[in-house]
């Protein structure tokens, strides 16, 4: 069972947030445009992987960007990849925090994808990729 994300919900101007696995579901989220984040983080990770690859780079495993309205930060370990969707100009330092320790809850919690498409009969082609 993914951890749950409710301890970010009293952080100050989080608007959403999502765990992602591998495959690109949500296996947890939170808030308003959680699915569209979760979406977006699976894009980013994709984005990323063959990013590092070209420059020949070790994984990319934390990222922040910044719009005209939110601060995205997320971590990316494993199979997994979590984040959240702050309002601009929030100190994005305890949201980062709280990532971690829920990133380190999700990795002794969950299984690894491999095991997890194994059983399910399917694993995809880019299993080995990673953010």
């Amino acid at each position: 069972m993914a951890p749950r994300l409710d301890g970010l919900r009293e952080l100050p101007g989080v608007s959403a947030a999502a765990l992602v696995g591998r495959d690109g579901l949500p296996l947890a989220a939170l808030g308003e445009g959680a699915d569209l984040l979760a979406a977006e983080l699976t894009a980013l990770r994709g984005s990323l992987d063959r990013l590092g690859r070209r420059l020949g780079v070790d994984e990319v495993s934390r990222l922040a960007l910044t719009t005209p309205t939110l601060e995205v930060v997320a971590l990316a370990q494993g199979d997994y990849v979590l984040g959240a969707a702050l309002v601009r100009g929030i100190d994005t330092s305890a949201a980062r925090q709280r990532l971690a320790a829920l990133m380190d809850e999700v990795q002794r919690s969950l299984p690894a994808a491999e095991a997890g498409a194994d059983q399910a009969g399917s694993v995809s082609a880019n299993a080995g990729a990673a953010l």
